[in-house]
């Protein structure tokens, strides 16, 4: 994945996201070794290996295309499915509160 073409930082800005985050979901804290690779990086045009696939994705708004931080994909997918709405994310945390 191209993350300056994407989100707009560079390989050694996701790395600096990461060790601030001590290479943690920023939701879950599930550590990235503890995330299984579900697929290999990107094979390179010169044929050297593929990078390592990254294991925390990179968080962003939506709106203001700013990036939050790096989550796990089961994070980063479950704020997708309450399209990231404050309100609907806290009536689920109140459903869940009731069982």
């Amino acid at each position: 994945m191209n993350l300056r073409a994407k989100y707009g930082i560079s390989v050694a800005e996701y790395d600096s996201l990461r060790a601030k985050q001590g290479y943690r979901c920023a939701i879950c804290q599930r550590h990235e070794d503890d995330i299984p690779v579900v697929a290999s990086g990107r094979p390179r045009r010169d044929g050297s290996p593929s990078a390592p696939a990254f294991k925390l994705t990179v968080d962003h708004c939506h709106t203001s295309l700013r990036v939050r931080g790096l989550l796990c994909s089961g994070c980063n997918a479950g704020l997708g499915s309450f399209r990231e709405s404050v309100p609907a994310l806290l009536a689920a945390v109140s459903y869940l509160h009731q069982t």
